[in-house]
């Protein structure tokens, strides 16, 4: 993942409200929250660990908070 420098917190989508969302992403998404990743079901997660060679990191962005994030990549 970027460092804390590079990443741009406006292009995360922070809702996914279902499965066939999870997969109509197109490749390059960038997903997460600033909860752990708390906020996806368990179905939506694993629809976009699915899509992802890295699967969930967390990342500090520039204002300092952490966001667990996945990139599709798939």
């Amino acid at each position: 993942m970027q460092n804390a420098s590079e990443l741009d917190t406006s292009v995360i989508v922070v809702k996914v409200s279902s499965v066939k969302e999870a997969r109509a992403l197109p490749a390059g998404s960038v997903v997460g929250d600033r909860h752990g990743g708390l906020t996806f079901t368990d179905a939506v997660a694993a629809a976009l660990e699915s899509r992802s060679t890295g699967g969930w990191q967390e990342t500090p962005a520039p204002g300092g908070e952490i966001w667990t994030v996945i990139v599709l990549n798939r």
